[in-house]
């Protein structure tokens, strides 16, 4: 929370300072700690859900910029329930119905979710996560034969859609 002192000009550097860094990455974003299953697991079971775990809590609305896609990014997308935890740092996401066996699976984590504060995602470290950048090549003008939905502002942060991170199921 911050409070705002009226101390002549002083006043409005806070403001212009708090504006400045609300839509921003770097120090203070979002942050990712981790990623269930494991990014590039094998043998995971079929009825596994998916667990994304955040530095911060994260602002209502931001399920909407995870998807899971059975095979490649540009493979069709599973249907999920996914619900947060009380202090909206944890987004646990359950599969419809059992995943298909032996089949690659790929977590797609839109770069414009924001924590509570209006921070973007700060994706630079994700790599060392195990995480693989997404370009608009990768997913393809369609996807199941509709405009795709996933190259939206939510989804794009400069050049890039997201990040994803894969699976394989036993």
């Amino acid at each position: 929370m911050f409070r705002l002192l009226s101390l002549g000009g002083l006043a409005g550097i806070a403001v212009a300072a708090f504006s400045a860094c609300s839509d921003s990455t770097g120090p203070g974003a979002a942050t990712l700690s981790s990623v269930i299953p494991a990014p590039a697991a094998t043998a995971v079971a079929a009825s596994t859900t998916i667990a994304l775990t955040f530095g911060r809590p994260m602002m209502a609305g931001m399920e909407q910029y995870m998807d899971l896609h059975e095979g490649d990014i540009a493979g069709p997308t599973v249907p999920m329930s996914c619900l947060w935890n009380p202090d909206r740092t944890t987004l646990t996401c359950t599969p419809g119905s059992p995943l298909a066996a032996g089949t690659q699976y790929n977590i797609h984590v839109g770069s414009g979710m924001t924590d509570d504060h209006g921070h973007m995602m700060s994706m630079d470290d994700w790599t060392t996560m195990g995480g693989q950048w997404v370009t608009g090549g990768m997913m393809g003008a369609t996807h199941a034969g509709q405009p795709m939905a996933m190259m939206g502002a939510g989804w794009r942060q400069g050049s890039h859609y997201g990040m994803v991170f894969s699976f394989t199921t036993a």
